[in-house]
């Protein structure tokens, strides 16, 4: 039997407008009274994917700043942050490309941290991140927080600063998140290894548990369980490393072959 489920949010558990499938809290309800436990597996910052759950969030967990941190019933459970000269070096290696729109933020406990000059970008990132707090300069986070992850916007990513940060891959896991965004975690960190310790976490092994994504920043996932599926719509390289493809995002996938592999899920 199945007993734990990570799901990927952008491209994956949201569909193309963002919105959550219909009854998916009815669903995760069912599956936490079942012993199933339900995991949103996200690039993004804790509590911009909590308040999306927030009738159910102490019934399942959260693996937030793709795999740098993970939160069940309101506390982080583990969290790999980046070294601080490791940061530095990301800060620097992003100032070198800001004149060609770059721009870079900085997650850890507390919240998001992002130069208060960077207006634009601020209100930009209000659809992603819950708790933003500006700072004059991003060197400043230290005296006020750990980093779990930077993440690097450009229009340009595939072919700018995602290049350029993997420059730092012998010390950081550089991840394409999507087409404008590079995220930076620490070396050991990634959504795969999150999943990894959860499983652990509920005793779940290899053959009892599903994951579902869509993108190349869910790939480590892929290998963790049996169940790996990747969205219709997802990436090519995904399609090729997971083990099944679901349904598109468009077409309720998750929620789909979450029923189709447990039955009961569904019923009332």
């Amino acid at each position: 039997m199945i007993k734990f489920i990570a799901a990927d949010m952008d491209g994956t558990l949201l569909d193309s407008n963002n919105n959550l499938p219909e009854g998916i809290f009815g669903l995760i309800e069912k599956l936490h009274s079942m012993g199933v436990t339900f995991a949103a597996a996200s690039g993004r910052q804790y509590y911009s994917i909590e308040r999306l759950f927030l009738p159910v969030r102490d019934k399942m967990m959260f693996i937030a700043e793709n795999g740098g941190a993970a939160y069940e019933n309101g506390e982080m459970i583990y969290s790999m942050p980046i070294e601080r000269e490791t940061v530095m070096d990301i800060i620097s290696a992003a100032r070198k490309m800001r004149g060609e729109g770059v721009c870079l933020l900085l997650s850890g406990s507390k919240g998001t941290y992002i130069e208060e000059d960077e207006k634009e970008f601020i209100e930009g990132c209000r659809r992603y991140v819950a708790n933003i707090i500006p700072v004059r300069r991003l060197e400043d986070v230290f005296s006020l927080d750990s980093v779990t992850k930077a993440a690097v916007h450009d229009p340009e990513a595939e072919k700018r600063s995602y290049p350029a940060m993997k420059a730092l891959d012998n010390r950081v896991n550089v991840i394409l998140s999507g087409g404008s965004w590079v995220d930076i975690v620490n070396r050991d960190a990634g959504k795969g290894s999150a999943v990894k310790k959860l499983m652990e976490h509920v005793h779940a092994s290899f053959d009892e548990a599903a994951v579902f994504g869509d993108y190349l920043n869910d790939l480590d996932m892929m290998d963790k369980c049996r169940y790996s599926f990747a969205m219709a719509n997802g990436h090519e390289l995904l399609k090729k490393a997971a083990a099944f493809v679901a349904p598109s995002n468009d077409d309720n996938g998750v929620v789909r072959e979450i029923l189709r592999l447990i039955p009961g899920a569904g019923e009332g």
